[in-house]
């Protein structure tokens, strides 16, 4: 499960993400963007609008299910599931990331580790989002698929993360979305630092 990521903003070009929705959305951002993305927060997604461009968009991470919050949806099982199926052509969105945590499980203890792409600065999860008629800012999920062999004894499950060369197609609903999920980049490098974000 990823219940937690974030976007280091200062780094790269990350700060023009921080800077097109502050323009988008001016007063109506409650808060400024957050580096730090855990449940119920505002992020920024890339997904397309209504002309058919692309753009960043704040949206809440995590979507309400009766009386459940769903954050993450199995990549293999979109279609069977009533909450998903109806997104998966027209609701599709890009999750900008620098690192994700996730938390083994030794005995009663649980390590944090944190995973990056030593070739890109900034990941794009897979995401599907929906929007929902009187409220501001629509709702996300990231979408997981099992861990790649190297560090699934850490975790069982993983972001899918998308290879660049199908990011447009992933944002197009004219193209089948589970071809393109097969395109994940799994070369991660992970360590156990003191995660001050974490506290």
């Amino acid at each position: 499960m990823c219940a937690h990521y974030f976007i280091r903003l200062q780094e790269h070009d990350n700060q023009s993400i921080s800077e097109e929705v502050r323009r988008r959305y001016g007063p109506l951002l409650p808060s400024p963007p957050g580096e730090s993305i855990s449940p119920t927060q505002l992020a920024p997604v890339r997904c397309r609008d209504r002309k058919g461009g692309q753009g960043y968009f704040m949206m809440r991470f995590g979507m309400k299910a009766g009386d459940h919050l769903v954050i993450n949806a199995r990549s293999e099982s979109l279609r069977e599931k009533p909450l998903f199926s109806p997104l998966l052509k027209e609701r599709r969105c890009l999750i900008p990331a620098s690192a994700y945590t996730e938390w083994k499980h030794a005995g009663k203890e649980r390590i944090p580790y944190q995973f990056e792409s030593p070739q890109l600065p900034l990941m794009f999860f897979a995401g599907l989002y929906r929007l929902t008629p009187g409220n501001r800012f629509g709702d996300f999920v990231i979408l997981t698929r099992e861990a790649a062999p190297d560090f699934s004894e850490i975790h069982p499950r993983m972001p899918v993360i998308l290879n660049p060369a199908v990011h447009q197609d992933w944002l197009n609903p004219e193209k089948t979305a589970e071809p393109l999920l097969t395109a994940c980049l799994t070369d991660l490098r992970w360590s156990t630092p003191q995660l001050s974000f974490l506290s």
